[in-house]
């Protein structure tokens, strides 16, 4: 499993899914995006809260795209049993990877908490993709009740990724149609999934953003600083119950794409 972390970098939810990826007998590869391309930051507040969405994509996808390749011609796995997961900029990532990959190597790809703002969302896919989402996932919310999974964003904030297939960033971006609005991840994969392509939803009762991030947390985020700085929600976490089921079902999918 090649894992993107999220805007933060590969923190403690990362690091739990190849804890308990490993203890089911799954090799995971967790790398540190921002550094492999050349940011030797210290902390993640930067990251995380300076730095817009799509930029920090377009250095996840950079990476992972990367690793992948890798991969492919690493003789200590087997390489037609290849599996992806992101989390939040990293799930961005993880869905646009469903559409670059080559389906006699990738079996799955689990894109978690995925934002609407970044670099897009493509117009077809090429492996079975699950949305996941926690039911309670707010993170960046101007509301309690702005859930991700249904929140669109200005295309302003989009800016497609090189080496990304074809999607929604070059119709709506910073610099096509940028007064307009976007799709929500959830706008977008009906779309997909009206035309046969195969993605389908896994929503978690319990649940906030990032589900093996430990307990739930209703805490708050603060963007940017000083008289422009804003406050948004930033629920994460998952009960036990549920991130337990979340890693059953990830080895259910995972065993039931081969024999």
């Amino acid at each position: 499993m090649i894992i993107a972390h999220g805007g933060n970098g590969p923190g403690s939810a990362e690091q739990e899914m190849v804890r308990r990826m490993n203890a089911r007998g799954v090799a995971t590869l967790l790398f540190d995006a921002y550094e492999m391309n050349g940011f030797k930051y210290r902390g993640t507040a930067l990251f995380l809260t300076g730095t817009t969405n799509e930029s920090r994509q377009r250095m996840i996808f950079k990476s992972t795209l990367g690793a992948y390749h890798w991969i492919r011609q690493n003789d200590r796995v087997d390489t037609t049993r290849l599996f992806i997961h992101g989390l939040s900029n990293g799930g961005s990532v993880a869905l646009n990877m469903a559409a670059v990959v080559d389906p006699a190597h990738v079996r799955g790809v689990f894109a978690e908490g995925a934002p609407s703002a970044g670099i897009g969302m493509p117009d077809q896919i090429r492996v079975p993709l699950k949305m996941v989402f926690g039911k309670m996932d707010n993170y960046g919310g101007r509301t309690e009740d702005d859930w991700m999974h249904l929140r669109t964003d200005p295309c302003v904030v989009n800016q497609p990724a090189e080496g990304a297939a074809v999607g929604t960033a070059q119709r709506c971006s910073l610099r096509v149609n940028p007064a307009s609005q976007g799709l929500s991840p959830y706008q977008w994969a009906e779309q997909l999934k009206a035309q046969g392509q195969p993605v389908e939803f896994w929503f978690y009762d319990d649940a906030a953003h990032g589900l093996l991030a430990g307990a739930i947390d209703r805490g708050m985020r603060t963007y940017g600083s000083g008289p422009t700085a804003s406050q948004r929600y930033g629920w994460i976490g998952a009960s036990s119950t549920a991130a337990n089921r979340f890693a059953a079902d990830l080895m259910a999918s995972i065993k039931a794409s081969y024999p």
